[in-house]
């Protein structure tokens, strides 16, 4: 099957449909909205077998992950395409510059616990929880939208609104043209970091320096099927002469853990 994310508009019967849909054309005595969201349904069903593929690849990754913790930061083959892996800043605006599949980064996040079931995974990753996680990317997301919980299931859609702003709300006014938007740069995740917490405490007072997560982290090649590179990363809130340097060290964690991953995987997989 090919998983490949495919560009422009689809073609065969589907996007005729969706144009026809949008275009009023569809059904007699229709309004705006409902032409809308059947064209929407249109494209979900176009793209949910990619996402299906996707969906198996994670869970049979995160099933053969191995129990030991890494030895030392490695790879076992040389992977072609580079993996990029950019965290996902829920609170920076979302557009077409920062979420373009060729500029988001080919990496998504997932805990390995929860990565056979997306819908799981953590959608408000606040220090709430009890237990450390990460906003979900765009490849978890579009298997939440294109899964059972989601439209084609239960006809909402949840997982845009949430953080920051919808991607490419500011630049494609469209939403059946920024649906295909979002689920492209979904798509263009080739490799999905699993990582599996080994040590956690979470911020307590200010000043408190044993705040700190770690884990063992595993990248899989979601489309060749194995788990190519192993490492660990740390993440602690930001100190500045024993105080922290934001009030927000449960959002610091998240995000110095993500750039430990990447700096990491850029070290390892570019010579």
């Amino acid at each position: 099957m090919r998983t490949g994310v495919r560009k422009g508009a689809a073609p065969g019967m589907v996007a005729v449909v969706v144009a026809m849909l949008l275009s009023g054309c569809g059904g007699v005595g229709e309004s705006e909205e409902e032409r809308t969201d059947r064209a929407m349904k249109a494209i979900l069903k176009e793209y949910r077998p990619r996402f299906e593929q996707r969906r198996a690849a994670l869970a049979a990754a995160a099933a053969r992950l191995p129990k030991d913790s890494p030895d030392k930061n490695s790879c076992a083959r040389k992977l072609d395409p580079q993996p990029e892996f950019r965290h996902f800043d829920h609170k920076s605006l979302v557009l077409d510059s920062y979420n373009s599949p060729d500029q988001g980064g080919n990496v998504d996040i997932a805990s390995a616990n929860e990565a056979h079931t997306p819908e799981r995974i953590a959608d408000d990753p606040g220090w709430t929880l009890g237990r450390f996680a990460v906003a979900p990317g765009w490849l978890i997301r579009g298997m939440w939208i294109t899964g059972p919980q989601g439209p084609l299931g239960t006809n909402r859609f949840e997982v845009t609104g949430r953080y920051g702003y919808e991607p490419y709300k500011g630049v494609e006014k469209d939403p059946s043209r920024r649906l295909r938007k979002i689920l492209d740069v979904g798509l263009h995740k080739r490799y999905a970091a699993l990582f599996r917490v080994t040590a956690y405490r979470e911020p307590g007072r200010p000043g408190d320096e044993a705040a700190v997560v770690k884990a063992d982290v595993f990248l899989a090649d979601l489309e060749k099927g194995d788990i190519p590179c192993r490492l660990t990363a740390t993440g602690e809130p930001l100190f500045v002469k024993g105080h922290w340097y934001s009030t927000t060290p449960y959002e610091d964690m998240q995000t110095s853990f993500q750039l430990d991953i990447s700096s990491k995987l850029a070290a390892m997989t570019r010579s």
